[in-house]
């Protein structure tokens, strides 16, 4: 491989050699979970193998992966190795930013309505510790850094929003709203699950403080690997709320061991880890890196203003906000009856009814998307092909749309 891919033939090799999902189904789904890479898949198979021929004897590779997965999440988001932990999930990085800061009662954060639960039910949660949260209000489902400041005050310390709205796909401009919070001295917490792999970022240039993302999303990695990102001068914000065997400075020993905890971003790593996932993961950040970051990003906006623009020619109403900062389309159906005859060229009568119906039927046709608050959620990734966007916009124009009882 040529390290970027830069003519349809590299593209083509690699989703034969890499992801053989594309054999059987169109696979749009990945704001929900990506499929492995072949690259992935094995790695984790290895690694499986190894550990049931040999149980625990190579537990030095093990931990060596380790440090090799922190120092590719570090590269892919311009950090240092030492400012990243390994994680379960999301859920579980931004739980410990929400519960581990040290707040004051009367502190507040801020937050948006666009969240995800992972990002939203934490934030609300510390009101049993006299923390508000505050909530920016989107107008038509997207929000600005102008639309956050009237809510920061003396007493607001955390800002913590997503990278891309989970069902619309709206990208805010990171690098604004990073340096709103730079000025008013707020630290700045993102969800990047729904953008990281497939759309490019410094932390150091949006000034984020904190990052959760796991690795079944667009970075098509396994489910329970996550990469947690704490700047070191942030480190100190938080308490750590799980002391185990493996986050402490223990010199080697395992009884009456020290409680003094590690200085780097293993301190959040308190049990043992998924070597398994985390096999996977770094196998899927070196087949991303390999690529292209920027490669990526430019084929993954390309697709979405292509499906967008033919679901548009449709009669289709795409709701994602322009312009397009992910790999999201949400759009709904022209809400008019079709003059085509009942039956359809399979003989089946009734075409389905409202949203999820026409999941279902896009289901059946090997076409894999999903429906996210009364839209129709497309996520095409860098590997998928126009021929396949084209065969979803056939079978679009072939169904009879009814008013939604759903």
């Amino acid at each position: 491989m040529s390290g970027v891919l830069s003519v349809v033939a590299d593209k083509a090799t690699i989703r034969a050699e890499q992801f053989p999902v594309t054999d059987h189904l169109v696979y749009f789904n990945h704001a929900a979970v990506g499929p492995l890479s072949r690259n992935a898949c094995q790695a984790m198979q290895s690694h499986a193998s190894d550990q049931m021929n040999h149980g625990a004897l190579h537990w030095r590779k093990w931990y060596a992966e380790y440090e090799r997965l922190r120092e590719a999440a570090a590269a892919l988001i311009g950090s240092e190795s030492g400012e990243i932990s390994i994680l379960k999930n999301t859920t579980e990085a931004l739980s410990f930013v929400a519960e581990g800061y040290r707040w004051q009662r009367g502190d507040n954060m801020v937050t948006t309505d666009l969240e995800f639960p992972s990002n939203a039910i934490p934030w609300k949660a510390l009101e049993r510790r006299g923390v508000e949260c505050r909530i920016v209000q989107s107008v038509e489902g997207a929000f600005s850094a102008s639309d956050i400041e009237p809510l920061f005050d003396r007493r607001t310390r955390i800002l913590s929003l997503s990278s891309a709205a989970f069902h619309n796909g709206f990208a805010p401009d990171l690098k604004a709203i990073g340096q709103l919070c730079r000025d008013r001295n707020v630290l700045f917490c993102l969800d990047a699950i729904q953008t990281l792999g497939a759309i490019r970022l410094d932390v150091t240039e949006a000034n984020i403080a904190f990052l959760a993302a796991d690795g079944h999303k667009w970075l098509l990695g396994p489910e329970g690997a996550a990469i947690f990102y704490c700047r070191a001068d942030a480190r100190e914000h938080l308490e750590v709320l799980e002391h185990g065997w493996m986050n402490v400075d223990r010199g080697g020993r395992f009884l009456d061991c020290p409680t003094t905890l590690l200085p780097d971003g293993r301190r959040f790593e308190g049990g043992s880890l998924n070597t398994i996932g985390i096999y996977g993961l770094r196998a899927a950040l070196d087949l991303s890196r390999t690529i292209g970051h920027e490669t990526i990003e430019r084929e993954v906006l390309r697709l979405a203003g292509t499906l967008a623009r033919g679901l548009e020619a449709s009669g289709w109403t795409v709701r994602t906000p322009r312009p397009f900062g992910s790999g999201i389309v949400a759009a709904t159906p022209p809400a008019v009856e079709s003059r085509r005859s009942e039956v359809d060229d399979a003989g089946r009568v009734d075409f389905p009814r409202g949203m999820n119906g026409i999941h279902r039927w896009l289901e059946d046709q090997k076409v894999i998307c999903a429906v996210r608050e009364g839209m129709v959620r497309f996520s095409p990734h860098f590997y998928n092909a126009d021929a396949e966007i084209d065969r979803v916009l056939h079978l679009l124009s072939g169904l009879q749309y009814r008013p939604s009882l759903d």
